[in-house]
């Protein structure tokens, strides 16, 4: 089951509404692309899950990403880190050593299929959709601005090499700040303004259509006043649009991934808000 998420970055085609011919260039203006993904979002998506876990739980990874995957090269901004330089992909993108992000995930899934391709990853922990990013209104604040122009700048360095940036995925994961602070459908307005501000100002390099995967917050954990808010919002925002995709992760039913947080598997009993490291593997 988890096999066939791990493939949805790089196989679906999605694309939000907002894909007009006026805003996507032509998928046939350049024959060879260079596909950079963007990682984007709060905690679960800068990555809180320890490496240290994975060496008894998969070893083919752990060894893997404690040297880096050269074949996905990787920059990030998670705000209280910073490397802008692209490197091999491994374990510590994040803002401490002992973590990892979904990343590593997504990496082991763009090697099947691509030959070199580019992680841009812009998080912060803990940050509002609705009073950070943007609000259903589609006005922007600082910690859009900021990642923009971190994302802008990779893109441009990319293409000053030689190469020819084509983003073709965005991930997003991210809600609990809002489920405790803004718990109401207006996520789903603000998630909208997100994903058409975003599609405005990369346009350049988007070619053909744009992937965009959302994923659920986790319904076990204890800390937000509702959850299940802000997971119909994401829901909504899919269903609505053909080009977008949002993943269950609360083993809903047979389609859904089954995530644990680490104090119900024993990797940290004091944290019921971040995923363990086999979860976000397969987040």
């Amino acid at each position: 089951m988890q096999k066939r998420f791990f493939g949805i970055l790089s196989l679906v085609t999605l694309c939000t509404s907002s894909c007009t011919s006026l805003l996507i260039r032509p998928l046939d203006e350049i024959t060879k692309y260079d596909n950079v993904y963007l990682i984007m979002g709060q905690s679960n998506a800068s990555g809180v899950s320890p490496w240290s876990f994975l060496e008894t739980k998969n070893k083919e990874i752990y060894d893997k990403y404690t040297v880096g995957n050269d074949k996905v090269l990787m920059s990030y901004d998670v705000y209280t880190r910073k490397d802008s330089k692209f490197q091999p992909t491994k374990f510590g993108f994040t803002d401490t050593d002992p973590y990892f992000g979904p990343e590593i995930g997504i990496a082991e899934e763009l090697i099947k299929t691509e030959e070199q391709s580019y992680i841009i990853k812009a998080t912060l922990s803990g940050s509002c959709l609705q009073s950070q990013y943007i609000n259903k209104y589609g006005f922007k604040y600082n910690l859009y601005f900021r990642f923009i122009d971190f994302i802008k700048d990779r893109l441009q360095y990319l293409a000053s090499t030689g190469l020819n940036p084509r983003l073709k995925g965005i991930f997003w994961m991210q809600g609990e700040s809002d489920a405790i602070l803004y718990p109401s459908e207006d996520y789903y307005y603000a998630e909208k303004m997100l994903l058409d501000s975003l599609i405005t100002d990369l346009c350049t390099w988007i070619y053909g259509y744009i992937n965009f995967v959302d994923a659920y917050i986790s319904t076990k954990s204890i800390f937000w006043t509702d959850p299940n808010i802000i997971n119909e919002c994401k829901l909504r925002l899919a269903s609505e649009n053909e080009h977008c995709y949002c993943i269950k992760t609360n083993g809903e039913d047979e389609e859904s991934l089954d995530l644990y947080l680490k104090s119900q598997t024993g990797e940290d009993e004091n944290d019921s808000a971040h995923y363990d490291s086999l979860s976000m593997l397969a987040l």
